[in-house]
């Protein structure tokens, strides 16, 4: 397995986490021995350079070890960005081949549309003529699964959503909604200014709570946030948990360019909060307007802050938004998802030792 494992001592992005998590599920199968090439690098007061060499140093131990004749391996998962798709997949899957191993990627997070489109011409071709044709491609929504799905060979492009374990939450909860909570990165693209500006239009008693660390140079010193809106930069004691658990509804109004399917949104709705969202990307894929939540135009604060109001109107809309939330999220905790991989995983072992899936192969 490749990939990047989470330190301690570090933010813990969402790539991570994915990984931690699908690590943590193939160490447990006593079907499959596993052996871990760690891509973490640090970045926390390190120049682009040295970030840069840091990298290549890495995937040069990485080529090496899959290469080295005396390395034991029957298969390579490779849980990479899209970006780092782009600049090392070739790499990984021309590796793979010379040592004729099965390769399977998983692709986290919904840009790989975007940064295939704006990658030059060379580095696209190598994506579409090498790196795409790995055995197996796990992508994170089914839109990116239509546009890289292959015509040749429908199997090898198959659907591999976020996945999280939120605790769930067996408690009364209030027939009202009343506490509205944004959790995520603190900058404009996720929808800050909108949720801000909609919250001053609640009613008494009513009030939206942002959770998450400033990003990318934005914050909120000098953003009139009202009388009905607060500001967290850190989780409370209890964390992520408890934050959920004292509020009753996600606002996500996102437009960040590269969204792909918010891992904040599956921990929400297993915790039992219905979602304000947008129709944003593939944020639709997992928000069904009615169902599970609300979906709003991207960029409107006049329309959140109606959605807003008609939650807390409608007591029981929140209630059975509330209970499609909790079926949602369910359906996304990966103890549904994790057989699937090591079914996959076999599945590919197999069919190199195949004859004649090897001939088939050759002759491509």
């Amino acid at each position: 397995m490749i990939g990047p494992v989470p330190a301690d001592e570090e933010f813990v992005s969402g790539i991570q986490l994915s990984f931690a998590s699908m690590l943590e599920a193939l160490l447990r199968e006593p079907s499959l021995e596993v052996v871990v090439h760690d891509l973490s690098v640090t970045r926390e007061g390190r120049s682009p350079l040295r970030q840069s060499i840091d990298e290549a140093r890495v995937f040069a131990s990485l080529v090496g070890r899959i290469t080295t004749p005396w390395s034991r391996f029957d298969a390579v998962l490779f849980n990479t960005s899209a970006g780092g798709l782009l600049r090392s997949g070739g790499i990984v899957r021309s590796a793979c081949k010379a040592r004729g191993v099965p390769l399977m990627v998983r692709v986290f997070g919904g840009d790989l549309d975007l940064l295939a489109d704006e990658a030059s011409e060379r580095t696209r071709q190598t994506f579409e003529r090498s790196t795409l044709m790995a055995d197996r491609v796990l992508l994170q929504t089914h839109s990116l699964c239509e546009r890289f799905k292959s015509s040749d060979d429908c199997r090898r492009v198959r659907w591999w959503p976020t996945t999280r374990n939120a605790t769930r939450f067996n408690g009364a909860r209030p027939d009202q909604a009343r506490r509205f909570l944004y959790l995520g990165p603190i900058r404009p693209e996720k929808g800050i200014l909108e949720a801000v500006e909609a919250s001053k239009r609640l009613p008494d008693g009513a009030s939206l709570t942002l959770v998450g660390p400033h990003h990318g140079g934005f914050t909120m010193d000098g953003v009139d946030l009202g009388d009905r809106c607060q500001f967290l930069e850190a989780p409370p004691e209890g964390g992520v948990e408890e934050v959920l658990r004292n509020h009753d509804v996600l606002v996500f109004p996102s437009y960040h360019k590269r969204e792909g399917m918010p891992g904040v949104i599956l921990e929400a709705m297993q915790s039992g909060l219905p979602v304000i969202s947008t129709r944003w990307r593939a944020i639709p894929e997992l928000v069904e307007d009615g169902d599970n939540g609300v979906l709003v135009a991207p960029r409107c604060p006049n329309g959140l802050g109606a959605a807003m109001r008609r939650l807390i109107e409608t007591p029981t809309l929140f209630r059975r938004l509330r209970e499609g939330a909790r079926i949602t999220g369910e359906r996304f905790r990966s103890v549904h998802w994790e057989p699937k991989l090591v079914r996959w995983i076999h599945e590919l072992v197999e069919e190199r030792s195949s004859p004649m899936q090897g001939d088939r192969r050759s002759a491509s």
